[in-house]
């Protein structure tokens, strides 16, 4: 049952990377009127493509007036505003995924003149990230950054929170996981890791929170030589930066994060991988993957944004082509490409309708677990 769920991810995952390897290009040839997206150049100013923009709305061909793209004709939306300022939820602490995906996302907005400013208002765990952006009212300036992992966040909290309460603006990257342990360890691959956890299954494994990726992760790669998730030694924490100094003390044998998280340590030398979990080798983050390793696996976490469920109707539409212009432009593009992300992108409807059948498929990974 459990390699089967593997497996399942892993066919998903690597559709993927094959898909969305080229959909970001701010620069390049003229696109024609049916195939306009935002952000991508277009032949004479003025040119209307009915319906090509999010929610069915339409795109012109103007002469860009912000960002990397100034001064060129692109496909964009004429009643667009540029937003003030925004305040980014963080359900990890300084350091964790949730952060560092909006760190990112803000400075590429800014970077495309896009946004004003931002902030990042930091929990340590799902229901009181989720709690703070849900109670508050008449907020026309706040994201909460989402993904796998807070399904399973709130459930195994015995949180009565539904993140569905909300607005659903745009997923927009997939991660690759990592395993890491310190350069000084022994441990050279994955299936050393495994032949320890094998010998022991209450060898301690670093990771976020209970239910999400990183758990999820280190569950299914264990089901491949027949040790349960209930079995394992998993050690919650609020994300890699608080999980780090543990890990590089020795204090946990192995951690999971995301590739983002550890790049800066695999690259200064302290760290080194395991194992990744993506379908190919990734050019920032050296290491092996689990299929170069012979397990055959692949997987990885969505992140998306949600806009408060009170948002009036204009506004949203507003966020969702400031989003929409964004993942079109260079910035964007370079973010993805600097921290090895994979560009998975729904926006609006496309998003609403695909969340919440995508929550019940995590709750039920981690029912089939026995973590739930």
């Amino acid at each position: 049952m459990n390699k089967k769920i593997g497996m399942r991810f892993g066919v998903v995952l690597a559709s993927i990377a094959l898909v969305a390897s080229g959909t970001v290009a701010a620069h390049g040839a003229a696109v024609p009127k049916g195939k306009a997206a935002a952000g991508l150049q277009c032949a004479a100013a003025g040119l209307v493509s009915t319906g090509r923009g999010v929610e069915s709305s339409d795109l012109t061909c103007m002469t860009a007036t912000l960002g990397t793209a100034k001064d060129s004709l692109v496909w964009g939306y004429k009643d667009l505003k540029p937003l003030t300022s925004i305040e980014f939820v963080s359900s990890s602490n300084i350091g964790g995924g949730y952060g560092t995906t909006a760190i990112a996302v803000g400075d590429a907005l800014k970077a495309e003149g896009l946004l004003g400013s931002y902030t990042v208002k930091y929990f340590s765990n799902a229901p009181l990230g989720v709690g703070y952006f849900q109670g508050e009212k008449n907020r026309k300036d706040m994201l909460l950054i989402t993904g796998f992992a807070m399904p399973g966040g709130l459930a195994l909290n015995k949180s009565t929170l539904d993140m569905t309460n909300a607005k659903p603006v745009a997923a927009f990257l997939r991660e690759a996981e990592v395993i890491a342990v310190p350069t000084a360890s022994k441990l050279k691959t994955i299936n050393d890791l495994l032949a320890v956890i094998k010998a022991n299954p209450k060898t301690a494994i670093g990771g976020g929170n209970l239910g999400g990726v990183d758990h999820v992760t280190i569950a299914t790669i264990a089901a491949t030589i027949g040790v349960a998730a209930t079995d394992l030694n998993y050690v919650a924490y609020s994300g890699g930066a608080t999980l780090t100094p543990d890990l590089l003390a020795g204090r946990v044998v192995a951690g999971v994060a995301g590739t983002s998280e550890w790049s800066k340590y695999v690259a200064a030398g302290t760290m080194r991988l395991l194992a990744v979990t993506s379908p190919k080798p990734l050019t920032v983050v050296k290491g092996k993957t689990l299929i170069q390793q012979n397990i055959n696996l692949t997987f990885g976490n969505w992140r998306g944004m949600l806009a408060p469920a009170d948002l009036p109707a204009a506004e949203y539409l507003n966020m969702l082509k400031v989003i929409d212009t964004a993942h079109g432009s260079a910035s964007w593009k370079a973010m993805l490409t600097t921290k090895s992300w994979i560009d998975e992108y729904r926006v609006g409807t496309a998003f609403t309708t695909w969340l919440k059948p995508e929550v019940a498929a995590i709750l039920k990974i981690l029912k089939d677990f026995k973590l739930y």
